[in-house]
């Protein structure tokens, strides 16, 4: 499907423009916060606490939060959830707000985060057919590597240009309207059952963890991009080795996120969902792979060209994770996405601490990539063998592509 049909559909149109905003407000908040921290404290330390808010939350609150999501009517869940980080937004206006009030508010905000994306993934399974919602969480994926290339360009002019306080009553109003738009949405039952929030998180894990293809899809997705995106955590010393500083590094990330972005047009757009599914382990094995090269120490364009042709290869995780939504229950899809962004966020908040510790500890940047993607690539392979052998021979879920076939091959 191409991109321009998926826009003609309304609830699509309407949930990928809303997404669009509501990464800019995440973005925005994060990085105007940590400069009003900074600017009145001076402590780097702290403002890079503020900035860390659009990420930490989610390894904790997600298992939870996500199962909202199977709880609530999802289109009101979207709707309250962008309010209440509009508020929020709103409130770091407040003159006079001491600095630990701000991060607070920032931390609040993005809690927000977790149960919005739940309800996004199963409203986008929802909406479209398997194929097409495949095509459509590429689309997604690629306007969020994409934003974050330029998020932090035209987000430090656009502080520069209004100040951080107008960015913040910017983000604000980028999720009311983010609100508007999901307004838009047709209204959908709730599906989840009656009991307690924490024991329908718990339920959400068992199931996700009972079934092999689910189990083997993340236990491939969370090892390969902890170890493959760990070096981002030392990119600035990798540059200052190559002879560069911080043009180098942000060419250096930028080259991941254009290759990730690539990769994801390759896979969601431009081949058929037959060989899509056949790609999906070479690709996870080549995002690992081409930074293992790095150990020779190549120059600057060598590594710009290799860190490229490794997102290229990270964005098997594209795809897969519509099709790991479609697979799952319609009941269970909250609960599902909490527990894969949980693993997500916290193998590769893990995977940054291990390799800033390996740097500090004199393990040079190039060695400290190229370890990391041994570390993925065996992480691939392992990974793809177990899934071969666990996955079930017939999909499971509603609408679960047979994806089995091609683990097997």
């Amino acid at each position: 499907m191409r991109y321009r049909d998926l826009l003609a559909v309304r609830e699509f149109r309407l949930l990928y423009a809303g997404l669009a905003l509501s990464y800019t407000g995440d973005q925005l908040a994060a990085l105007a916060v940590s400069v009003l921290v900074f600017d009145r404290t001076g402590s780097g330390i702290l403002s890079g606490l503020a900035y860390a808010s659009a990420y930490l939350p989610s390894l904790v609150a997600a298992p939870l939060l996500g199962a909202l999501a199977d709880r609530l009517p999802r289109r009101g869940l979207l709707i309250a959830c962008d309010l209440a980080r509009a508020a929020l937004a709103a409130a770091m206006l407040i003159h006079g707000l001491p600095v630990w009030a701000l991060v607070v508010l920032l931390y609040v905000a993005s809690l927000f985060t977790p149960p919005f994306m739940a309800a996004r993934s199963a409203l986008l399974a929802e909406i479209l057919p398997v194929d097409a919602a495949v095509t459509g969480n590429g689309l997604i994926r690629v306007t969020h590597q994409l934003s974050q290339v330029l998020g932090l360009a035209l987000g430090g002019l656009a502080i520069g240009w209004i100040g951080p306080e107008g960015a913040l009553a910017g983000n604000a109003v980028t999720f009311a309207v983010s609100a508007a738009l999901s307004a838009g949405l047709r209204p959908r039952p709730r599906l989840a059952g009656s009991g307690s929030v924490l024991g329908g998180s718990r339920a959400g894990v068992r199931y996700v963890f009972a079934d092999p293809w689910l189990r083997g899809c993340l236990l491939l997705v969370w090892p390969v991009s902890m170890f493959v995106y760990a070096p981002e955590a030392v990119v600035y010393p990798y540059a200052a080795s190559l002879g560069g500083g911080a043009p180098l590094a942000g060419l250096m990330l930028s080259s991941t996120a254009l290759g990730f972005a690539s990769g994801t047009v390759l896979l969601t757009r431009l081949v058929p969902p037959r060989t899509r599914d056949r790609l999906l382990i070479p690709f996870a094995v080549l995002a690992g792979a081409a930074l293992i090269p790095l150990l020779a120490g190549p120059p600057a364009p060598v590594v710009i060209a290799l860190l490229f042709v490794s997102g290229a290869g990270g964005a098997f995780s594209a795809p897969l994770n519509a099709l790991f939504v479609q697979r799952v229950s319609p009941e269970f899809r909250g609960r599902a996405m909490g527990v894969a962004v949980a693993g997500l966020s916290g193998g590769q908040g893990l995977g940054f601490l291990l390799a800033g510790a390996l740097n500090s500890a004199g393990l040079h940047p190039a060695a400290l990539w190229a370890g990391c993607g041994a570390a993925a690539t065996l992480a691939a392979v392992l990974a793809a063998l177990t899934w071969a052998r666990d996955a079930p021979s017939a999909p499971a879920g509603p609408g679960a592509p047979a994806l089995e076939s091609a683990v097997r091959r």
